[in-house]
């Protein structure tokens, strides 16, 4: 998709609106008020990939905060070894339950 942006009067959303659903499909187009630019329309498919960026992004955000607090941990020496770990659920499956 051509990223590049159209401007429109928002009189023509009235006027032109089948030659202005077209335009969607090839990039953005902002409708001005006034001769400002005030709201844009996207085509559907283009604002679903962008939804689906958006995700993405923020699962990538969220992993890398993972990352940066467990790279804190052991900065700080806030680990245990895997044995003790293991060893500790081990017993707390094994322990009767109430």
């Amino acid at each position: 998709m051509n990223h590049g942006i159209s401007i429109r009067p928002s009189k023509d959303i009235r006027t032109n609106y089948a030659q202005i659903s077209a335009l969607t499909r090839q990039n953005p187009v902002a409708i001005t008020v006034n001769g400002k630019e005030d709201t844009v329309l996207l085509s559907h498919e283009e604002y679903q990939e962008q939804l689906l960026r958006i995700s993405e992004l923020e699962a990538k955000l969220s992993m890398y905060a993972h990352l940066a607090q467990a790279m804190d941990d052991i900065r700080l020496g806030r680990v245990q070894s895997a044995d003790a770990v293991f060893d500790e659920l081990l017993g707390e499956l094994e322990a009767p339950q109430e």
